[in-house]
């Protein structure tokens, strides 16, 4: 049956996708194909006396989130993460962003069923290179990123790989419950909803997870995860104030091309010494490569694709009072709303929950982390 799957999907993206799509539809079929036919039944791989100690231990733990994601957060698992693939590589796919030099807008990229994404991926490294260079050769800036897990929205039943299984547990949690949360709401062509929204559920899920064991030491690892997670958001909100000033000198047409290229790479470079600045509250090293030669329109639009509004969604979650059931309808009915509508009320989700956010950050005295980056783009321009 998948394989009738695989050659439907695949007969239909080519007649959407136009013959100039043809190879990149092929690489996607060829791709899923190969990870459906490598796998193998998880009850195979614990039964197989080669398996190792540390994997079988893996996929029975597996096996209880699994168990948990359907009983307390009631996501569908059905037949899915019940077989498994040895990768032999890092991520099982590469992602492709690429945006103009001077113009803070993401390449979009449409694709049938699914609808329109500001990436294009590719399950050889080598393919989204060249993609990127492509791009590159016409003057655009480009991101490459692997993916070391994706859904296919039910299509099939997606396997567990070995680029995520052994992840520390409170990361795999969350990516699984994450993955699982596409099933159970997808907007066609939203990809910050669909993203924010799985992002909410993943982490929400690894907190419920974590918060069920009596084991001290996972709460230990849950803790640590959360501050490595809570360095990262800080990361990113410095990221996306950068982005913001960049996006406002775009927006001045004044200037000859070669002068606004020159405005952008000095506002980079503002941006650039801020973040070694305050390295110590930006991670003490840890995001140095993002802010190197990578910085670009292409990453940080990247950067702003899958969490624009987890707290939109924590607090709908929060106003539910944590009923997953009534969350889950809440997000479907959202969805169904016209595109305006669900702005609009996304925004007042949002708007509430930073409100509760100060108050509490406030009553806690936890306003001392605070990086101190001034936007440059209007000193630019005068």
């Amino acid at each position: 049956m998948s394989t009738i799957k695989l050659f439907c999907l695949g007969l239909v993206c080519c007649l959407f996708g136009g013959c100039e799509s043809l190879g990149f539809y092929r690489q996607a079929a060829l791709g899923q194909l190969d990870l459906l036919q490598r796998s193998k039944p998880i009850r195979t791989v614990l039964a197989d006396p080669a398996t190792s100690p540390q994997l079988r231990t893996r996929l029975q733990r597996i096996q209880l989130m699994l168990q948990f994601a359907e009983d307390e957060l009631q996501l569908r698992v059905a037949d899915r993460y019940q077989r498994y693939v040895t990768l032999g590589r890092d991520y099982v796919v590469w992602n492709v962003f690429a945006a103009p030099p001077l113009d803070m807008r993401s390449e979009q990229w449409c694709y049938p069923l699914v609808g329109c994404a500001p990436y294009r991926g590719y399950f050889n490294e080598a393919d989204a290179r060249a993609l990127a260079a492509h791009y590159q050769e016409n003057g655009f800036d480009t991101y490459v990123g692997g993916v070391s897990a994706y859904s296919t929205l039910g299509w099939f039943d997606d396997p567990l790989l070995s680029s995520f299984v052994f992840y520390r547990e409170p990361a795999l949690a969350n990516l699984l419950f994450h993955e699982l949360a596409h099933s159970e709401v997808w907007l066609k062509g939203d990809v910050a909803f669909n993203e924010s929204f799985a992002s909410f559920v993943g982490l929400q899920g690894a907190r419920a997870w974590l918060a069920e064991s009596p084991e001290g030491s996972r709460q230990e690892r849950y803790a640590r995860w959360r501050l490595g997670q809570a360095e990262w958001a800080r990361f990113k909100t410095f990221a996306l104030a950068a982005k913001a000033d960049l996006a406002n000198l775009y927006q001045q047409q004044s200037g000859t091309v070669g002068e606004r290229l020159r405005q952008r790479d000095e506002l980079r470079d503002h941006w650039q010494g801020c973040y070694s600045a305050n390295l110590s509250l930006l991670g003490n090293g840890r995001f140095d490569a993002l802010m190197g030669d990578q910085l670009n329109n292409a990453l940080l639009l990247s950067l702003s694709t899958y969490e624009d509004w987890v707290g939109a969604f924590a607090q709908m979650f929060a106003e539910v009072s944590g009923d997953w059931s009534d969350f889950y309808a809440q997000v479907a009915a959202l969805a169904t709303l016209p595109a305006p509508r669900r702005l609009e009320q996304m925004q007042a989700l949002r708007q509430r929950g930073l409100l509760q956010e100060q108050s509490a950050q406030r009553t806690d005295h936890q306003n001392s982390e605070q990086v101190q980056c001034q936007p440059f783009a209007d000193h630019i321009l005068n």
